[in-house]
């Protein structure tokens, strides 16, 4: 696929691609699939472009055009149309846009946000305007208790990424630990599940505390952290948040006398090239790893680095593997995604095994059901990036969730 099929009109950030580029045979079933709808599939993504966390809504848009390009422009025969709004990590500004995808672009399906308090101020829109909705981020564990028929999460709860790390943490990392998380719903969400467990698996919390979101200076809360002796850290940071953090825990000594731990977007291959060998050694739990040595895996490695001389990282995966799910569903239904309510069950009964491994979701709560990976960060052949230690299969939302 070449640059001149891919159009950026800059007035809508539309990105419009040609289903004669696929180069498809046009027979009776493809016939059928276009006789469905008119025009193109609209999928509407609202996610976070600017701001400390942009730099994961960027990293999602890529792994979206990354499936896109994969397959010719097109999902179930049909030409595709993404439509590119950015929330501003602000639930007011999000909630206009959501209103201008559904009923101004008249979206098929709505793919993000990113932030947790901004997915669950959509919700209550959201579940009455019906539109298909996959949550490609943002991991709050309320939105799966509000049973929402339309909304599926492709990507993880916070609960199903930190709950278990807790108690591997204890078990094998550090009894005593300090706990640091961004303050808003997301980080206290993080904190919450991962203290659960850990105390519950003997390991024993100094001290939790909760910085500001857009923080640049962490120098009092390191302070903070090295006069009360701990042997570990656990953090909740993203984007440039997540940089920050790690260089100045080396910056102030700690690196190398307290073990640095952490949730998946504070220690992933998206955070890297701002963290550089900062980074070595630290933990985390995530629904992913970049060197999973999977012939899934190792397809997306190499699409996205011949495109971008790097490797993908969570949220890039979360793109892909949304697209992905998607398209299955758009399959199921004939290319008919104008009928929202058997589309939106299509994506209910996707089961794939995508790059992260197997996902399913949950019929009840609508979550993906995967694998969570323990990784260490390490340096192999001049890179950076993370390994897997340990595996927790087909871990799914809190059972408290259920019904």
């Amino acid at each position: 696929m070449t640059k001149q099929d891919l159009i950026f009109p800059s007035r809508r950030n539309v990105l419009a691609v040609s289903a004669g580029a696929a180069s498809l045979t046009f027979d009776a079933s493809l016939a059928r699939v276009l006789a469905q709808g008119s025009g193109p599939i609209k999928i509407g993504v609202l996610n976070t472009f600017t701001k400390s966390v942009a730099l994961f809504g960027e990293t999602t848009w890529r792994g979206i055009e990354t499936y896109l390009e994969e397959h010719g422009g097109t999902i179930a025969g049909r030409q595709v149309q993404l439509i590119k709004e950015d929330d501003e990590f602000n639930p007011q500004v999000a909630l206009q846009k959501m209103r201008k995808l559904v009923e101004s672009d008249k979206v098929h399906v709505l793919l993000g946000p990113l932030g947790s308090h901004i997915a669950t101020a959509m919700a209550e829109y959201m579940k009455q305007a019906g539109t298909p909705w996959i949550i490609t981020g943002a991991g709050a564990t309320a939105l799966t208790k509000q049973r929402i028929p339309n909304m599926y999460r492709a990507t993880l709860t916070n609960w199903q990424v930190a709950h278990p790390m807790g108690a591997w943490a204890a078990k094998n990392a550090a009894k005593d630990c300090y706990v640091i998380a961004s303050d808003f719903l997301a980080g206290h969400d993080v904190a919450e599940a991962f203290r659960e467990t850990y105390e519950q698996s003997g390991g024993k919390i100094g001290k939790e505390i909760f910085p500001p979101v857009g923080t640049n200076d962490f120098s009092a809360y390191i302070t903070d952290m090295r006069s009360i002796n701990a042997s570990a850290v656990y953090g909740f940071f993203a984007g440039s948040e997540a940089g920050r953090f790690v260089k100045q825990f080396q910056q102030f000594g700690l690196k190398g006398k307290v073990k640095l731990m952490g949730f998946q977007s504070m220690l992933d291959a998206d955070t890297f090239p701002l963290q550089g060998t900062s980074a070595v050694g630290g933990l985390s739990s995530s629904i992913y790893c970049e060197t999973l040595d999977t012939p899934e895996n190792k397809h997306l490695v190499d699409l996205y680095g011949r495109k971008h001389k790097d490797l993908p990282g969570i949220f890039t995966e979360s793109g892909y593997t949304t697209m992905r799910i998607i398209d299955d569903a758009a399959k199921a239904v004939g290319g008919n995604v104008e009928n929202a309510t058997a589309f939106a069950a299509a994506v209910g009964k996707t089961s794939i095994v995508a790059p992260r491994g197997p996902v399913r979701f949950d019929p009840e709560t609508h979550q993906a059901i995967q694998n969570v990976y323990i990784r260490e960060v390490i340096e192999r052949d001049g890179k950076i990036v993370n390994k897997v230690v340990d595996t927790i299969k087909d871990v799914g939302d809190n059972p408290a969730n259920k019904a």
